[in-house]
């Protein structure tokens, strides 16, 4: 019995150290896109919206000129994440979100875009770190 509870121990173990690592891959991950995104007057920062189960639709009407707000939103939302919930999502729906990420309409702020740099750094973090 008592390997058995050794083992039982380990798994939980595991599994909380695995949510930990999920959560902060999600925060470093959504802030950095956010952070990254062009300000002029803040509201494409400000449209950055998280939830889990499916995508955002529509947009919000927030302006967010540093982000600090928006990341805080996604600070709350990881922490009371739970593992049941598997599927994350960030998204923005303002119709020049894409643009800017894609066809290069930010080229001096966001040449690279703001998601797909950063899924690209994190993603070799990750790399680095666990192999």
């Amino acid at each position: 019995m008592r390997f058995e509870a050794g083992i039982t121990k380990w798994v939980g173990k595991t599994l909380r150290g695995t949510e930990e690592i999920r959560k902060n891959i999600i925060l470093e991950l959504f802030s950095s896109v956010i952070l990254d995104t062009p300000v002029l007057e803040g509201r494409l920062r400000g449209n950055w919206q998280i939830s889990s189960g499916s995508a955002k639709s529509g947009t919000i009407e927030v302006t967010d000129p540093t982000g600090a707000t928006t990341v805080k939103k996604v600070e709350a939302f990881t922490k009371g994440l739970s593992p049941e919930k598997s599927a994350v999502f960030l998204t923005n729906n303002l119709p020049y979100a894409h643009r800017i990420e894609y066809d290069g309409w930010s080229h001096t702020k966001a040449p690279a875009g703001m998601v797909r740099k950063n899924f690209i750094r994190v993603s070799q973090n990750l790399k680095n770190k666990y192999g």
